[in-house]
């Protein structure tokens, strides 16, 4: 069984004014005596008192003992994507979570081939877009994309296809992107069996992920996901119902475009892609095409009151846009506009462990 619906060195800027003492530009260290992976504004020559209120707020908004919680960025993260801090630390600032996955040794910048080994599939193929910025001393975003099915023989130039299309953003929003390559036979990907037991292309996805946080520099809080038509099913799969120590808890936020729910696969031993059963309510952006079958059924429309009913909430943890572009117009297909809205949506989203 597959799912086979479709066709288809930069520094810190300077980042906070001190409203209590003489203004001051601060920039970004690791703090290596709180931890390897948590970033921290530097404190040299602040007061001990505000030393540590930073460090508090910081910690608080990166190390949560309890589950995994979503965290909304200010707008201008994404505008400056190597700040943290923007608008000083008087009541009321945002500290932005990052966590540095310090990977190291991966080639770069632009378009980059890597294999990663896979219990039961052996080695396997996936692509990478790392920015022409990239430096390895700051945490970047991820955002990985899973391509649709476009019939036999044409998963691999699937995968670069939505790797190239991404990429068209990736040097000005400031993010890399990873395309894993799905084996089922119509071009699309292979999920657990009907009792849910592997290998899968679940791993695969799975295993991607891990090398690029092994070999680059990945912001931990801000990793993402779109699929498009039969990735999108896989995402819902893999985000809603858990698998391959994946969940809704392993990504900031996701995104589908020309995907249903309905298209996910059925399971035996657990009822698959329901909204009620994710780890936690994770924003989640929905494009689809008004003249896709898949709108015009119903059911884009019916996921979305499913998310509704679970506790997601319009234009906060739950985007849906119809469009009418792409080729053909409003069909199943998407176009980089459709993609540059999806990541204005993604973006700002970051979750704390």
């Amino acid at each position: 069984m597959g799912l086979g619906y479709g066709v288809m060195a930069v520094q810190r800027s300077p980042c906070c004014d001190l409203p209590i003492m003489p203004a001051r530009r601060c920039q970004c260290a690791l703090a290596e005596n709180i931890g390897s992976r948590i970033s921290k504004p530097y404190t040299a020559g602040m007061p001990n008192i505000l030393q540590n209120s930073v460090l508090i707020a910081l910690l608080v908004a990166t190390v949560d003992a309890g589950a995994a919680q979503s965290v909304t960025l200010p707008g201008w993260v994404c505008t400056h994507p190597d700040a943290i801090f923007i608008n000083g630390f008087e009541i009321g600032s945002v500290a932005v979570p990052q966590l540095h996955s310090n990977g190291s040794g991966g080639a770069h910048p632009g378009n980059i081939t890597r294999q990663v080994a896979v219990t039961g599939l052996g080695l396997q193929t996936y692509y990478l877009y790392v920015p022409s910025a990239y430096a390895a001393n700051q945490a970047w975003p991820l955002i990985v994309v899973l391509h649709g099915a476009g019939g036999p023989g044409t998963s691999a130039s699937a995968a670069q296809q939505v790797r190239t299309d991404w990429g068209s953003l990736a040097d000005a929003r400031g993010f890399i992107i990873a395309s894993p390559v799905g084996t089922n036979s119509n071009g699309g990907w292979n999920e657990p069996d009907i009792n849910g037991v592997g290998p899968s292309d679940y791993d695969i996805i799975a295993n991607t992920i891990s090398d690029v946080k092994s070999a680059y520099n990945i912001d931990l809080a801000r990793v993402h996901g779109w699929g498009y038509s039969a990735g999108g099913e896989v995402l819902y799969d893999i985000v809603l119902t858990g698998w391959s120590g994946l969940n809704a808890n392993s990504f900031a936020a996701y995104a589908v475009t020309g995907a249903a729910l309905a298209g996910c696969p059925p399971y035996n031993t657990v009822q698959s892609c329901v909204p009620a059963n994710a780890a936690r309510i994770i924003p989640l952006d929905i494009h689809i095409g008004m003249a896709d079958s898949i709108y015009t059924g119903g059911y884009t429309a019916s996921d979305k009151n499913a998310f509704l009913a679970a506790g997601w909430t319009t234009g906060t943890t739950l985007f849906y846009t119809v469009f009418t572009d792409g080729s053909p117009a409003g069909g199943h297909t998407y176009s980089i506009a459709n993609l540059a809205q999806v990541w204005s949506n993604l973006c700002p989203k970051a979750v704390t462990p």
